[in-house]
C-alpha cells in the first residue's frame, strides 16, 4: 500500500510537471501568432493602398486580411492567457453577502454598465425594431455613431487604448516619487491602504471601455464600396466623408491595427486578472469567453449593420450563450450576482426576440409592447422563483426526496469503499 501511495504521489508530480512544461510551449505558440498578426497587419495596410486594382478587389483583400489579423490575435490570447496559463483554483466557497465597500460597488456598477452595453446590441438604427426611434439609437450606447464627430471620438479612444499601460506607468511613477519624498514606510502604508481601490478603478476602466474602444477601432477599418452612375467609391461607414484606402483613412488603418495589437490582448487579460482585489470574483476562463462574445457583438455591429438577419442572428446566439453559461457554470463566487446576471441576460434575450418580431413585419407598436410586458413579466417570474426556491427546497427535503437521494449516494459510496477494501 505504501508503494501504491508513493506511485500516486509520483503520478501527481508528473502531471504537474507536464502541465508546467506545456505552458511555455503554448506561450511560445501564442507569441508566434502575435508576430504573425503583426505581419498580416502590415499587409492589411500595404496591399489595398498600393495595388492598382479595382476598389471592389481592394475591399475584398482588405476584409480577408483584416479577418486573418483578428483571428491571429485571438489565437495569441487563447494560447498565452487561456491554454498556456496555469489553472487557477477557485476553492473559495460561494457566499451570499459581501461588504459594500468602494471596490465591490465599482464592480457592481461595472456589471450593470456591461448589461446596458450588451443589451444595446438588440437594437439597430438600420431597422425599426421596437417601434421607437429613441430605442433604435440605443444601439450606440456601446459603439460609436456614424457621423462627423467620429473623428474626434476615434482619436480620444485611440489614446484610451493605451490606458492600461498609461495607468500602470502613472501609478508606478507616483509611487517612485512618493518613495523618494516620503520614504518607503509611507509608500508601503499608502499601497496597503489604497491598492484595492486603485486596481478596482483599472478594472472598471477596462471592463466598461472594452466595447467602445474595440468597436471604435473596428470603425476605423469599416469601408463600404458603392457604385452610382458607373462611378465606384469606397467610403468609411463611420464617416462617409472619408474615402477609403487613401489620405486620412490610411492613418485610421494604421492606428486601429496598432491599437488592437496593444489593447485587445491586454484588456482581455486584465478583465480577469484585476478582479482579484474584489470579493466579487468570476472564473477567468469564463471572463475570457464573455470578452470574446463582446468582440463578436462589436464586429457584427460595425461590419454587418445593414445585414439585418445576420446581425440579429449573431446577437441572438451571443445572448443565448451568455445566458446558458451564466446559468450552468455560475461563474461568480457570489451567488446573488449570478442570479442578477441571469436576470439581466434574460432581459437582453427578450429584447433581441422583440427585434426579430419587429423585423418580421409586425406592427410598429407591437414589439415595443412585447418588450415592456416581457421585461416586467420576467422580472416578476424571477423574483417569485428566487423567493420561493428556498421554500421549495425545504418542501422536497420534508417529503424525503433529498434524503433518499443522499442515502442512495451514501450507499453507492459505501459500496465503492467496500470494493476498494476488498481489492486491498
Amino acid at each position: 500500500m505504501d508503494n501504491e501511495s508513493d506511485s500516486e504521489d509520483d503520478d501527481s508530480i508528473d502531471i504537474d510537471t507536464a502541465k508546467e512544461s506545456k505552458n511555455p510551449y503554448f506561450k511560445r505558440v501564442g507569441k508566434l501568432f502575435l508576430l504573425l498578426a503583426v505581419i498580416v497587419g502590415i499587409l492589411v495596410v500595404i496591399l489595398p493602398t498600393t495595388l492598382d486594382l479595382k476598389l471592389n478587389t481592394n475591399a475584398v483583400i482588405f476584409r480577408i486580411l483584416f479577418g486573418i489579423f483578428m483571428f491571429c490575435l485571438f489565437l495569441c490570447i487563447l494560447m498565452i492567457y487561456v491554454v498556456g496559463s496555469s489553472g487557477e483554483a477557485w476553492e473559495d466557497p460561494s457566499v451570499m453577502d459581501i461588504h459594500f465597500n468602494f471596490t465591490n460597488i465599482i464592480i457592481i456598477v461595472g456589471i450593470i454598465i456591461e448589461f446596458i452595453q450588451v443589451c444595446s446590441f438588440s437594437f439597430n438604427l438600420g431597422s425599426q425594431f421596437t417601434g421607437s426611434e429613441q430605442l433604435r439609437w440605443f444601439n450606440y450606447a456601446a459603439v460609436p455613431a456614424p457621423n462627423k464627430s467620429f473623428r474626434v471620438l476615434y482619436w480620444i479612444l485611440f489614446v484610451f487604448a493605451f490606458s492600461p499601460y498609461i495607468f500602470v506607468v502613472s501609478v508606478r511613477l507616483i509611487l517612485y516619487f512618493m518613495t523618494r519624498k516620503m520614504g518607503e514606510n509611507y509608500t508601503a502604508n499608502f499601497i496597503a491602504k489604497y491598492q484595492q481601490k486603485i486596481y478596482s478603478v483599472l478594472w472598471f476602466l477596462v471592463n466598461t471601455m472594452y466595447l467602445p474602444v474595440i468597436s471604435t477601432m473596428f470603425g476605423g477599418e469599416d469601408c463600404s464600396v458603392r457604385t452610382n452612375n458607373n462611378v465606384t467609391t469606397a467610403t468609411l461607414d463611420s464617416d462617409p466623408n472619408i474615402s477609403c484606402f487613401k489620405g486620412l483613412h490610411i492613418s485610421f488603418m494604421i492606428c486601429s491595427l496598432i491599437a488592437l495589437v496593444i489593447y485587445y490582448p491586454a484588456a482581455s487579460f486584465a478583465q480577469s486578472q484585476t478582479q482579484n482585489i474584489s470579493e466579487i470574483k468570476f472564473k477567468p476562463r469564463v471572463v475570457f469567453i464573455f470578452a470574446q462574445g463582446k468582440v463578436v457583438l462589436a464586429a457584427m455591429t460595425v461590419f454587418a449593420t445593414t445585414l439585418i438577419t445576420t446581425y440579429l442572428g449573431a446577437v441572438l446566439a451571443v445572448n443565448i450563450i451568455f445566458l446558458i453559461i451564466n446559468i450552468v457554470l455560475k461563474p461568480c463566487l457570489v451567488d446573488w450576482v449570478n442570479r442578477m446576471r441571469t436576470v439581466l441576460y434574460s432581459l437582453c434575450l427578450v429584447a433581441t426576440i422583440c427585434s426579430w418580431i419587429a423585423y418580421g413585419g409586425a406592427p410598429s407598436v407591437l414589439p415595443l409592447i412585447l418588450l415592456i410586458v416581457g421585461w416586467v413579466g420576467l422580472s416578476i417570474l424571477f423574483y417569485l422563483f428566487y423567493k420561493l426556491k428556498p421554500t421549495l427546497s425545504d418542501t422536497l427535503i420534508s417529503l424525503g426526496i433529498r434524503k433518499r437521494k443522499n442515502l442512495s449516494v451514501s450507499r453507492s459510496n459505501s459500496t465503492i469503499n467496500s470494493t476498494e477494501l476488498n481489492k486491498v
